[in-house]
């Protein structure tokens, strides 16, 4: 019998051994889903390799293989070659290799076991004693079970992790008043069929079809041959069928289409498929991802001498087959996008694959326009923004080998292309790169993995690298590539810093400096755009009693709550609780509340007030949830239809706007004071990101940034365009402080509900690690509130290690995991973060 080594979607660090599915004969490839049995229910598995045959078992303990129930899939969901990078990942980030296959594959796909509860007929006569029952007789889900006489499986899903429920409801079953089934609840996301019709075998197998040239042709071959004439309507039916199985180049014929042509076609149709003229049958459709195509981009009619000279690097090492990373450290405006097209086109060429990786959604779209422009259908998309079953369908299509080029955010790196010729990682500095909860995996680290594994080439681009890519870069581990002339010769534009501490301003009710409100002014006089940029989204950032000083905080995460006053609500950005905002003071009762701070859609108000001759638009999650209203925004502006586009960090990098010649940032400092190493990194970063946006056609670009800090680092080489100063002086910084590039780090997290439980829990973990670090190679530093101390309602705290020794670190790390529950009771819940990048 053949066995598999199974990786199950439970919380499990191993793999299991299953043996072959009664029912399938056949040897089962690597890389399918499988249902298989754990314990007293079924969950998902994937398929990752044959198992060590049965008869090595004979000189061990009797072990029982149970066989896999069933196959949930007829071909693989990923290639053989994806199965060392999970095993991989599932190591490295101390996560069970099942949990990882599944966040890599689209989600709702996973099949298994559930339960349902129903009344027997003696519980329903006897519905008093669930009532009566103190605990659980006045519960909602109690209420549902007698009014309906069963609890599905969703609800039960939720319910049963309560251990005393389930005793209870395991006593009632004994008592005959209830019984609990075990059902299979199968996968909600599934394939898009639509009924297609052709002609019926028997006449399209054997009638000289090759012969008709044209649509009358085929009408009269297929009358002359049917001894039954059909009536009136079925010839006219037959004569739109016709008319789209010529024009599709004679395939199946959409029935939606057909029926949208002829109204009679649902009667006849039956008619004529019964006297076998035309037959009826499925096809697989393939959601369309884009919804918006996207808009067409212009190819260059030359490269510069520095995307030459770059491309002459990449290039051979494409052709080569090989393993190398590069470093595209280019200043904003460069051409790096061209320099990324380029390369894929000889990829391409050589009939390798490509990946394309952006940080967020919204790079995703200004990038899928240069890249649809270049390779139309050869590309696919994915991202969080496509529905499931989108996403399932651009998934099929890269298995399927239809497409050559996959452009997404951070969880593509898992696309299951193979013969990949070259992977790309744009904007590789961006934080966005690595997933906060879950699998805390970073996909440009993923990313240079994969290329690794695939033997290709691996290019990171960005105007301001990561301090640690640089570092890589200035050892050798990277190769360094540079260009530092804007396209066309443009200059970088020049950069104002206003120091808010100091200046006077004729409106002191706005956030606007004069010097920023003359050149709002001077440029909306000379019809040219304007970027403004603030880092909060929101009318206001917190609401503030003014008797006694109070700020409204949100009951479940402690955080201020800010202010949308167009939705006429207050929201907590990390929960989404709201509350209305004329809210009384929950310290004095008095109804004094006002709001302070700024966010984009305050800064929105103030600049129509301010210029109200001007048209202008906000760009930020709240205005744009979806990619159609996010391309429609930036057709406005590229149709010059926006003189001033207010923005979050959706408009700070990627987008190039010939005509906006100011940029103004309203307050440079949100992040420079956060208990975060990598603060001043991000705020470099994000400073010459979004300068970068202007001067970027043939005007020369101005710059305002308004801060309280013009002193700080960051901000003075921001000013001045000057990276590899800021570098200097913050890896000067890390080498003294002994943090990354020159260590490594490990965040043990914990949370649970009640604070006492979550300290202990800490306190206990953080002995337990020291008790096993046997030299000073690791610093355990903590247990300490995490800066977010409370939020969706749990109490955090964190252990921090760091280290110079990988191995060691991760050797202590699965020490810790093995004796989790010996540590940590059940109310907590414990994660490990290596290598985190958010550290509140």
């Amino acid at each position: 019998m053949w066995l598999y080594e199974v990786a199950v979607v439970a919380p499990l660090a191993t793999t299991l051994t299953y043996g072959q599915p009664e029912a399938h004969p056949d040897r089962l490839p690597i890389g399918l889903r499988v249902l298989v049995p754990l314990g007293r229910r079924l969950v998902t598995g994937y398929v990752l390799a044959p198992a060590e045959p049965q008869t090595s078992w004979n000189n061990r303990k009797k072990i029982k293989i149970r066989p896999i129930v069933d196959l949930l899939d007829s071909e693989p969901l990923f290639p053989e070659s994806m199965a060392p990078l999970y095993r991989w990942v599932a190591d490295y980030y101390h996560y069970p290799i099942g949990e990882v296959i599944r966040t890599a594959l689209p989600g709702g796909i996973t099949a298994g076991s559930g339960r349902i509860v129903r009344l027997t007929a003696k519980g329903k006569n006897n519905r008093d004693i669930f009532t009566a029952d103190k605990k659980y007789g006045g519960t909602s889900w109690m209420k549902k079970l007698l009014a309906n006489g069963e609890l599905p499986a969703g609800t039960m899903t939720t319910l049963w992790r309560s251990l005393p429920l389930q005793r209870r409801l395991r006593k009632w079953e004994e008592q005959d008043l209830l019984v609990i089934e075990q059902v299979l609840i199968r996968e909600k996301n599934r394939s898009k069929l639509e009924k297609v019709i052709s002609l019926a075998p028997a006449l399209s197998d054997t009638l000289p079809w090759f012969e008709c040239k044209t649509i009358d042709d085929m009408q009269s071959l297929l009358m002359d041959h049917l001894e039954v004439k059909p009536s009136r309507a079925e010839q006219t039916l037959l004569k739109h069928f016709f008319h789209l199985y010529f024009a599709t180049d004679r395939q199946p014929v959409s029935r939606r289409d057909l029926a949208r042509n002829y109204s009679g076609t649902s009667k006849n149709l039956k008619k004529l498929v019964a006297k076998n003229v035309l037959a009826q049958d499925k096809r697989r459709v393939y959601r369309d991802p884009f919804g918006v195509r996207p808009f067409h981009v212009k190819q260059p009619v030359r490269l510069t001498n520095e995307q030459n000279d770059v491309l002459s690097r990449i290039i051979p090492a494409v052709e080569e087959g090989e393993f190398a990373s590069f470093l595209l450290f280019g200043v904003t405006g460069c051409g790096k996008t061209e320099v990324y097209l380029q390369a894929t086109e000889k990829a391409l060429a050589l009939h390798k694959t490509v990946l394309v990786l952006v940080p967020e959604i919204a790079l995703a779209s200004q990038l899928e326009a240069h890249f649809f422009s270049r390779f139309g259908d050869t590309l696919a998309v994915l991202h969080s923004g496509l529905s499931t079953g989108q996403r399932l369908d651009e998934w099929q299509r890269i298995l399927q080998g239809r497409v050559r080029v996959v452009i997404g955010a951070r969880s593509a790196v898992f696309a299951p292309l193979i013969d990949l010729g070259l992977i790309i990682v744009d904007e590789e500095h961006e934080p966005s790169y690595k997933q906060d909860n879950g699998l805390r995996y970073n996909g440009r680290d993923l990313a240079v993995l994969r290329a690794r594994f695939a033997g290709c080439p691996v290019l990171l681009g960005s105007a301001t690298p990561s301090v640690g890519s640089f570092h890589h870069a200035r050892s050798g581990k990277y190769t360094l590539l540079t260009m530092q002339q804007r396209v066309a010769e443009r200059k970088l534009p020049n950069v104002e810093i206003v120091n808010l501490c100091a200046v006077k301003k004729s409106r002191p009710d706005l956030f606007f400096s004069d010097q920023l409100t003359h050149a709002l002014e001077e440029n909306l006089d000379q019809r040219q755009q304007t970027l403004l940029f603030v880092n909060r989204r929101g009318y206001a950032s917190f609401m503030l009693c003014r008797d006694c000083g109070h700020v409204i905080r949100c009951r479940h995460c402690r955080v201020s709550m800010t202010l949308h006053r167009r939705a006429g609500t207050l929201i907590c950005h990390y929960c989404g609780y709201k509350l209305p905002p004329n809210v009384l003071c929950p310290s004095c009762r008095t109804g004094k509340i006002v709001p302070l701070g700024l966010g984009s859609e305050r800064i929105e108000q103030e600049v129509t007030q301010l210029l109200p001759q001007a048209r202008v638009a906000r760009l930020d999650s709240d205005t744009s949830g979806t990619r159609r209203e996010y391309i429609s925004v930036l057709k406005s502006v590229r149709d010059r239809e926006i003189d001033i586009l207010i923005g979050t960090q959706m408009i700070a990098k990627g987008l190039h706007f010939p005509h906006v010649t100011l940029v103004g940032v309203v307050w440079a400092d949100s992040g420079l004071n956060m208990p975060d190493y990598k603060a001043a990194e991000r705020t470099f970063s994000l400073l010459s990101q979004v300068t970068g946006r202007a001067g970027r056609g043939d005007l020369p670009g101005r710059v305002i940034i308004q801060t309280h800090q013009p002193g700080h680092y960051a901000v003075c080489f921001a000013k001045d365009h000057d990276y590899t100063g800021f570098y200097e002086q913050e890896i000067m910084t890390r080498r003294d402080l002994g943090y990354p590039p020159f260590s490594r780090l490990v965040n043990v997290r914990f949370s649970g509900l009640r604070n006492h439980q979550v300290e202990e829990a800490a306190a206990k973990v953080t002995g337990f690690l020291k008790a096993r670090v046997k030299n000073k190679t690791i610093e355990i530093l903590g247990p300490a509130p995490a800066p977010l101390a409370f939020l969706r309602d749990r109490f955090r705290y964190q252990v921090l290690l760091k280290g110079f020794d990988v191995v060691a670190m991760h050797h202590l790390c699965n020490q810790l995991l093995a004796e989790r529950k010996t540590l940590c009771p059940q109310s907590v819940r414990l994660a490990v973060d290596v290598d985190p990048e958010n550290m509140m």
